[in-house]
């Protein structure tokens, strides 16, 4: 089964990487899942859930999926995703905290989901971020511009008001199969004037 890496960061909407995972999954991935100290506590906050063990993590998941999430420790820089020599078809950071963007665009790699996502963009594999910030500054825009220039995927979770979304979950599903699509993986996509 081919691997994918998805980290979720600090930032404000950790349930688009929590849906990012389950999505995955069903698409017939196996994930490997790394989720910041900072996104642990970002979950409480959104979703009034406390995800602070592995087995509280999975627990999020339907039980049908549970053999194909790994959940990583942040601190495991020894984990096979640290290494080139682990075969992924990339990597997916949803949430990505504007720290971990700029960690990533400098190649600080003092945790496992930097060093993974240094790891993706070394080995030429596709790395897609989802930041999660508003308004943007120069100092930003400036990592973001880095990231691209290396062929970093950077796609905010903006909703595309043309699907008429009627709920959040409308919203966040809509955002989350265009990340899907950038990976060629089925997704609930409505295209432009698609009937």
């Amino acid at each position: 089964m081919e691997s994918i890496v998805i980290g979720i960061s600090g930032a404000s909407g950790v349930i688009l990487g929590f849906r990012t995972v389950e999505l995955c999954c069903n698409a017939g991935l196996h994930v490997d899942l790394i989720m910041t100290d900072a996104a642990r506590r970002t979950a409480f906050e959104e979703l009034d859930a406390s995800y602070d063990t592995d087995e509280m993590l999975l627990r999020r998941f339907p039980e049908s999926l549970h053999s194909k999430i790994r959940c990583l420790s942040i601190h495991d820089i020894a984990s096979q995703v640290a290494s080139g020599t682990y075969r992924t078809c990339g990597m997916i950071i949803v949430p990505c905290s504007m720290s971990t963007l700029a960690a990533v665009s400098i190649g600080l790699a003092d945790n496992l989901l930097r060093r993974a996502a240094d790891v993706t963009i070394k080995e030429g594999r596709k790395l897609l971020l989802v930041p999660r910030e508003m308004p943007l500054s120069s100092i930003h825009l400036e990592h973001m511009l880095k990231l691209s220039r290396l062929g970093v995927v950077i796609m905010p979770p903006q909703p595309a008001w043309y699907q008429r979304p009627k709920t959040i979950e409308d919203v966040e599903d809509s955002i989350v199969s265009r990340i899907l699509d950038r990976f060629g993986l089925p997704s609930a996509i409505k295209r432009w004037r698609e009937q």
